[in-house]
């Protein structure tokens, strides 16, 4: 048994089943990383969690005890939201403390406390200010205080950065990872930013029309999807249709080009397939066993990363490569063999 088990949940709003038998094993300290499209459930799921919404059916079980049924304020569980939800009429010490009031903790322990969550998130010195007076990256810092004070068996935390600019998400994002590994916090982050949940989970959970899609470490997801919406959700993916010869050593034919991908592909002998593979996989030049010849078709130049796009027949092929001093990216109108490694060709049945 995980610290935290998701079992069998289901909602639904009326007709609409938003969470459908979704399961979730989650071990105490775990960050785990719920992302998906809008509409997808992910949301859904932490709010029951949180005792916001009530499940349907399944269970809710954080060491063992079953929470469905038990009052948000029953659950010892701290939640971020999107909006912050600070007290505008409350100082930053005062938000921060407000759990531990309710709680009828003594002054003198919600002082050291609050002074302490101040310090962690580093605004020890503006404690007296209210929310007004905060930046919004401020604000959030707050909101993740208040909901660490009350030390909390597990924290959730829905889309905290998404109002954020894309510089504080990026440090702030860095922030929280740092403070959950500091404390050791079991915590479910609610994003529907890739790059958010590859970067700071120890898992992340691809949903999809309310089901787990796929259920993985960064590397997994991101690396071997098992299903085309994982594939095509996380990252950019180049996909090609192609048919299957044998599928016996994973021979196929993209257009009139034959392809041996030297594995079993789980389809028949004439069947349609798709293969994945992302940018960064492919190769200018002539590497392994598997070269096509590509014209270029366009080259975008993104820092360190050079992106180019290439046709190669009635197909198009997207390959990253890295941005070097020495080395011209190919000109538009050139043809040029591209190396597309077997090992990082996905085949996708579903």
């Amino acid at each position: 048994m995980a610290y935290l088990d998701l079992l069998h949940l289901e909602k639904s709003f009326g007709p609409n089943h938003v969470v459908k038998d979704f399961n979730l094993r989650i071990e105490q300290g775990e960050f785990v990383s719920l992302l998906g499209p809008s509409g997808c459930g992910k949301t859904t799921v932490l709010r029951m969690v949180a005792g916001f919404e009530t499940p349907n059916t399944g269970k809710i079980l954080i060491s063992g005890t079953d929470m469905v049924g038990s009052r948000p304020n029953q659950r010892n569980i701290g939640m971020v939201f999107q909006s912050y939800a600070l007290f505008p009429n409350l100082t930053v010490a005062q938000n921060v403390g407000f759990g531990l009031s309710v709680a009828g903790k003594k002054r003198s322990q919600i002082a050291e406390r609050v002074a302490e969550m101040l310090d962690l998130i580093g605004l020890a010195d503006l404690g007296a200010r209210f929310p007004f007076q905060l930046s919004g990256g401020q604000q959030q810092r707050v909101a993740l205080a208040r909901a660490l004070a009350v030390r909390p068996k597990v924290l959730l935390l829905d889309e905290p950065l998404s109002a954020l600019d894309a510089k504080i998400r990026l440090t702030l994002r860095r922030e929280i990872r740092a403070i959950q590994q500091r404390l050791g916090i079991t915590t479910i982050f609610v994003t529907h930013d890739q790059e958010e949940a590859l970067s700071i989970s120890d898992r992340v959970v691809v949903m999809n029309n309310g089901l787990a899609d796929q259920i993985g470490t960064p590397f997994e997801i991101y690396n071997h999807p098992t299903t085309r919406f994982v594939a095509e959700f996380v990252g950019t993916l180049n996909t090609f249709e192609v048919t299957v010869t044998d599928p016996d050593v994973g021979a196929v034919m993209l257009g009139t080009t034959p392809l041996v991908l030297n594995r079993t592909i789980a389809a028949q002998k004439g069947a349609k397939v798709t293969l994945a593979m992302r940018p960064e996989a492919a190769s200018l030049g002539r590497f392994g066993n598997m070269t096509l010849i590509g014209r270029i078709a366009d080259v975008q130049f993104l820092g360190s990363i050079i992106r180019i796009r290439a046709d190669i027949g009635a197909h198009q092929l997207t390959l990253d490569t890295f941005n070097r001093s020495d080395m011209p990216p190919p000109a538009i109108g050139s043809e040029t063999p591209i190396s597309l490694p077997t090992s990082s060709l996905v085949v996708l049945v579903k």
